[in-house]
């Protein structure tokens, strides 16, 4: 938010302006005072409003973001249904670009009740891709120059329904999982970005603050009375390990199903996704390799394992892809991996 003339402001996306046509629109003028740009009930593509110079940053009230952001799914679930559901690139790509602008703007936060819009936005996508399981999964390999949580969540979404097709879970299960994926990191929201974005390892004060971020995370989901209660349980469960190690320290009790298979999703993603300075992005085959001595070595769920594995195959190629390197396994080589033939 941004404090102008003694109140707060949120300042739009230009990229979401589209649908914001019951949301007021307000703009600085030069005299630095916040008025009137557009009224509810105006679309921002009439030629009224498009005669109207852009006059740099928009702003809404804190009190409309809901409503915002609720008309920016409405938009979404349109645009989703208008497009050909097909495997065209480019149609991915742009469902992809305005996924991420939603989600961005939602998590940046989530204690306002924004995350409310969620629950729809997933279950549109899985329902308009429930007939085509290899398709969701190309979401994750759309890369961006621009890695951010967001990205990293919707990635995580996405693999985590293409798990959860090819394990044949009801519908219902399927969103709440994919839910459960695109809300697995929302507390990073409270970590400081510096910490975040740390072109380094971390020191051990800033590992500790990290490592807050799920209980942090599973407080926000709390909010909302019980309408999280399998991301909650995710949340807070996706970096422990069934060995007793990973965090929150000192957790004791049973890692839901949710939180076991996100884990296991979640650290694929970030190995084969997320280059940084000290650690490149790994090939597919290699992140695998990796996950599968830790699956040994008693840290992740086996079963949950071997599934993810043979998910990440495409039904009708029978080849892998990572979810940014455009990478392929063969099938032979995943049967190495799991230590099974699958007939």
């Amino acid at each position: 938010m941004e404090l102008i003339d003694g109140k707060e402001w949120i300042a739009v996306r230009k990229s979401n302006l589209k649908y914001y046509d019951e949301v007021e629109l307000y703009y600085r003028n030069p005299a630095g005072r916040i008025v009137l740009y557009k009224p509810a009930g105006m679309r921002f593509t009439d030629q009224a409003l498009e005669s109207k110079p852009f006059l740099g940053s928009l702003y809404i009230r804190p009190e409309d973001k809901l409503r915002a952001l609720r008309e920016a799914q409405r938009g979404f679930s349109t645009d989703l249904a208008n497009r050909a559901i097909t495997s065209d690139p480019e149609q991915l790509a742009l469902l992809k670009r305005d996924l991420t602008i939603i989600v961005d703007e939602t998590l940046a936060e989530p204690r306002s009740g924004g995350l409310q819009v969620l629950p729809g936005i997933v279950t549109d996508i899985v329902d308009a891709y429930s007939d085509q399981p290899t398709v969701i999964k190309q979401l994750a390999r759309i890369s961006h120059t621009d890695y951010t949580t967001a990205i990293h969540s919707i990635n995580v979404m996405a693999l985590t329904v293409g798990y959860s097709y090819y394990t044949n879970r009801p519908v219902d299960e399927t969103r709440s999982l994919g839910l459960s994926a695109l809300l697995h990191d929302v507390g990073k929201v409270e970590v400081d970005p510096a910490v975040l974005t740390a072109p380094r390892r971390l020191t051990d004060s800033e590992f500790a603050e990290m490592a807050r971020h799920p209980q942090t995370g599973a407080e926000i989901l709390g909010e909302y009375n019980g309408g999280f209660t399998v991301a909650r349980e995710a949340t807070l469960h996706h970096h422990l390990k069934l060995d007793g190690s990973g965090y929150p320290a000192g957790f004791e009790g049973t890692i839901s199903e949710a939180g076991r298979i996100i884990a296991i999703i979640d650290a694929y993603e970030a190995l084969t996704n997320d280059d940084r300075p000290y650690r490149s992005a790994m090939r597919p085959l290699a992140a695998l390799k990796l996950l599968k001595e830790d699956t040994d070595a008693g840290k992740y769920d086996r079963q949950v394992f071997s599934q993810f594995v043979y998910s990440l195959t495409d039904f009708a190629g029978g080849r892998s892809g990572g979810a940014s390197s455009g990478a392929r396994i063969d099938r032979p080589e995943i049967d190495e991996i799991t230590g099974t033939v699958d007939s």
